[in-house]
């Protein structure tokens, strides 16, 4: 009977082992299963994570582009190419250039200047500072480089020597040319003479303007209207005072109506008309002078800042792409700078004719 139960006793004993082994292997399979589903879970969240910073740095590379878009593309940024300022300013490896500034001696600013602007006419007419600016200095640049070209030319042709060299060549071509097909066409050789001085100036005072906005940072002085609205201005003084010399003022201003065998009841109704017409027209003519020059190359510029506003908002690699674009539209605006000093010459030396040739 002892043994009977102690065998009973040693199988339940085993029994209970292989129960607790059991539950033991149950146990370490559910906390395999819970392991790999926890880290299921884990690699399928981060996953997710993943995902979404990636959709992040795609909205991060998108809202960038829209940003450098929104500030190279923008009309301040642009028309800042284009306009005056009291800096030059110059590119560099960031996002905004290096502005370099304009030395002012008098020590006036736009916030501080000398004499305001009269009342009403603050849109028209800016405050006075005397504040030197970059078209000031490119302006400054171009009377030296004229002098600088000019004078010894001038004396070599008052020795009477032959200008001699490919550069010296070049410039008695362009005043020869300047002489023989502009200004004594349009005015004639007798009076051609008188008013050579000035359309050289003209021509070579525009070129090199137009040249020299051609370089990077400096902008274009003939892009300015108020630049050109002085040039036309001296022409304009220029067509009065001459014609005034050669008929006298109340000649000048009478012979802006064309001799007409009209009625003389007909007579004192047409011809005042005629004659406000005429004179209208002259203002127009000089209006759109400084108009013409002013829009070609205002628009040329701000084409090629388009150009490099793309460049900076995707970036070098761009110019793969836009780099022909813009040695083209370059090539355009150097034939273009040729052009508008021609066109201008030739207009000034008409308006100068016809006051001296009236009707």
């Amino acid at each position: 009977m002892a043994v009977r139960a102690f065998l009973i006793v040693e199988d339940h004993d085993h029994k209970s082992a292989d129960e607790k082994s059991g539950s033991a292997d149950s146990h370490a399979h559910e906390g395999e299963h819970q392991a790999e589903s926890h880290g299921a879970e884990h690699v399928e969240a981060h996953g997710e994570h993943a995902e979404v910073a990636g959709d992040h740095g795609h909205e991060a590379d998108f809202a960038n582009v829209a940003g450098r878009k929104a500030f190279y593309l923008s009309s301040d940024h642009l028309m800042n190419h284009v306009q005056d300022q009291p800096y030059f300013e110059i590119p560099s490896g960031t996002q905004y250039p290096t502005h370099i500034p304009i030395p002012n001696p008098l020590g006036y600013t736009y916030e501080k200047p000398m004499v305001h602007a009269p009342k009403g006419l603050e849109t028209f007419v800016g405050p006075i500072s005397f504040q030197p600016t970059k078209f000031v200095v490119l302006e400054l640049i171009a009377a030296l480089i004229i002098a600088a070209v000019v004078i010894p030319y001038a004396r070599r042709v008052k020795g009477g020597d032959a200008p001699k060299g490919k550069f010296w060549n070049m410039v008695d071509s362009v005043v020869c040319y300047v002489k023989d097909e502009l200004a004594e066409p349009a005015i004639g050789k007798a009076d051609a003479k008188r008013f050579l001085p000035l359309l050289w100036t003209i021509f070579f005072f525009v070129l090199i303007l137009n040249l020299l906005g051609m370089i990077p940072g400096l902008g274009a002085a003939t892009g300015s209207i108020s630049v050109t609205a002085a040039l036309a201005m001296v022409i304009f003084a220029f067509v009065v005072g001459a014609g005034s010399k050669k008929m006298g003022i109340w000649g000048f201003w009478k012979a802006q109506v064309p001799h007409m065998e009209l009625p003389s009841w007909l007579s004192p109704i047409l011809i005042p008309m005629i004659w406000l017409i005429e004179v209208f027209g002259m203002f127009v003519k000089h209006f759109v002078l400084a108009i013409r020059l002013f829009a070609n190359m205002f628009a040329g510029h701000l084409v090629l800042a388009v150009f490099v506003g793309l460049i900076g908002v995707f970036g070098w690699v761009t110019s793969v792409a836009v780099g022909p674009g813009m040695l083209g539209v370059s090539v355009l605006e150097l034939l273009v700078a040729f052009i508008q000093a021609y066109v201008f010459t030739f207009l000034s030396a008409l308006f100068i004719g016809a006051a001296v040739h009236p009707h």
